[in-house]
């Protein structure tokens, strides 16, 4: 009786579990370049991946856009904008979603375009 009891509790815990096995990532800080992105007058990307996974499939961007291991992408708004990451054709580079020119769409501290 204990063995078919400990199966079922098993059992409902594996189907309670998302398929990848994996937790829920949240929102993801991008920073690593902040002294470029102060430059240009925008503050670190807060990307909610929560959001995205609600979207899309791991599959679409994990591993041919993004790799997995954190560190392991450089990220760059000069990529993004050539069509890499972000900028991909089947993101941000597509009427999937909004273009990359709205930079408080993801960066946080967007300052005002001063007009002469």
């Amino acid at each position: 009786m204990r063995v078919k009891a400990g199966i079922l509790i098993f059992a409902l815990l594996l189907a309670a579990v998302p398929s990848t096995g994996l937790a829920a990532i949240g929102t993801i800080r991008f920073d690593d370049k902040i002294e470029s992105m102060k430059k240009a007058g925008v503050g670190p990307v807060m990307f909610p991946h929560d959001k995205h996974e609600k979207t899309n499939k791991c599959d679409e961007c994990h591993p041919k856009i993004f790799k997995d291991k954190r560190g392991e992408n450089n990220i760059s708004m000069k990529l993004n904008m050539e069509g890499k990451f972000c900028g991909s054709p089947n993101c941000h580079n597509s009427p999937k979603a909004f273009p990359l020119f709205q930079c408080a769409s993801c960066h946080t501290g967007v300052k005002a375009v001063k007009k002469n």
